[in-house]
C-alpha cells in the first residue's frame, strides 16, 4: 500500500477532513489532498508530525501499519502482554510469508500462533513470520516461523528482515557500508548470491529494516 492510501486511511480511520489532518501535519488541505491522490509525497517532517500525534511509528505511514494493534488485511491484532495464554505459550501475531530469496510482496496471513512464554517474555513485541525458500537454510529451514524483533538495533552480520521498497522483504544476514547495505545468503545452494543496493539505489528502491530474527519455530515435517 502506498504512502497517500496509507494516509487516506489513517485518517478515515480517525473521522478526520483533510484540513484537520493538515493542520496536524502543518500542511494545507490541498497537500494532504496531493498526498492521497499520489501525486506528491509528504516530507518526513510532516510524516513525523502524523506519526506523533497519533502515537504510531513513521514507517506504518510509510510501510502500512504490521504490528501492535495496527490493521493488517482489515482485522486487528491487538498484541500485548496480555495475550490469551495456554499450556505455557502466549498467542502471537503470524504478520506474513517473507522470501529466504529473492525479495517478495508479503502476504498477509490472518492467524495467532503459540510460542512459549519464555520467549515471549524477552521479546514482548516481536511478530511472526512464514520463511519461504532455500537462501538461509544453513541457518533458517524454509518453511520455518521467523520470530522478528522491531525495537532490536540491527548490528552488521547479524540475521534481519527487510524490506524493499516499502513492499517487499526478505530474511537475510544484514550489512551496511559507506556506499551501501548487502543482504547475504547463508545457503546450501550456490545459486543465491549476495544482493547489495547502492546508495544511489535506495534513493528510488529504500529499504527499511522490519526488525532482527531473534527465534525460530522449525516446521513439523522438517528432515533431520
Amino acid at each position: 500500500m502506498s504512502i497517500g492510501r496509507n494516509i487516506k486511511k489513517l485518517r478515515e480511520k480517525h473521522d478526520l477532513s483533510q484540513r484537520e489532518l493538515g493542520e496536524i501535519a502543518g500542511v494545507s488541505d490541498k497537500a494532504v489532498s496531493s498526498w492521497e491522490k499520489e501525486t506528491k509525497e509528504p516530507r518526513m517532517g510532516a510524516i513525523q508530525k502524523i506519526a506523533d500525534h497519533f502515537g504510531i511509528l513513521k514507517s506504518d505511514i510509510i510501510e502500512g501499519p504490521q504490528i501492535k494493534g495496527k490493521f493488517v488485511n482489515e482485522k486487528v491484532y491487538p498484541y500485548t502482554t496480555k495475550n490469551k495464554i495456554s499450556d505455557g505459550c502466549r498467542q502471537v501475531p503470524l504478520l506474513g510469508r517473507i522470501s529466504a530469496g529473492l525479495p517478495i510482496e508479503m502476504i498477509p496471513v490472518q492467524e495467532m500462533i503459540n510460542v512459549p512464554i519464555e520467549i515471549t517474555d524477552q521479546y514482548p513485541e516481536a511478530f511472526l513470520l512464514q520463511v519461504t525458500g532455500d537462501s538461509m537454510n544453513k541457518v533458517v529451514p524454509s518453511g520455518a516461523l521467523a520470530l522478528i524483533d522491531p525495537t532490536i538495533e540491527v548490528k552488521n552480520g547479524e540475521i534481519a528482515a527487510v524490506s524493499v521498497n516499502g513492499y517487499d522483504a526478505t530474511l537475510k544476514r544484514f550489512y551496511k557500508f559507506q556506499d551501501g547495505i548487502a543482504l547475504e545468503p547463508e545457503s546450501y545452494n550456490p545459486e543465491n548470491t549476495t544482493q547489495f543496493y547502492s546508495s544511489e539505489e535506495q534513493e528510488h528502491s529504500p529499504i527499511y529494516i522490519k526488525g532482527r530474527l531473534v527465534w525460530y519455530m522449525a516446521p513439523l515435517n522438517i528432515k533431520l
